[in-house]
């Protein structure tokens, strides 16, 4: 088994990365033993294209609605900062 644990932070860049045109959207990490980890993101379009995202405890699907709207906010302010 392999174990990845990300802080918030680490969660954020990849959100983050995300939004980023041309970004690899990763996270690498180098073991002590030389091992790399790749940890990618990629957008709900890519990831469900083929199929319906799965089921989650009604709390944290609340969430990420809510994460979405946050995120739709952000982008408007973002667009009106660069007109």
């Amino acid at each position: 088994m392999i174990e990845i644990t990300l802080s918030r932070r680490n969660l954020l860049s990849l959100l983050h990365k995300l939004e980023m045109p041309g970004s690899a959207r990763t996270i690498v990490k180098y073991s002590e033993n030389g091992v790399e980890v790749y940890v990618i993101a990629e957008t709900d379009e890519i990831v469900y294209a083929d199929r319906p995202p799965g089921d989650m405890h009604p709390e944290t699907e609340q969430f990420v609605q809510d994460m979405y709207a946050a995120l739709e906010i952000v982008r408007t302010v973002k667009r009106e900062k660069d007109i």
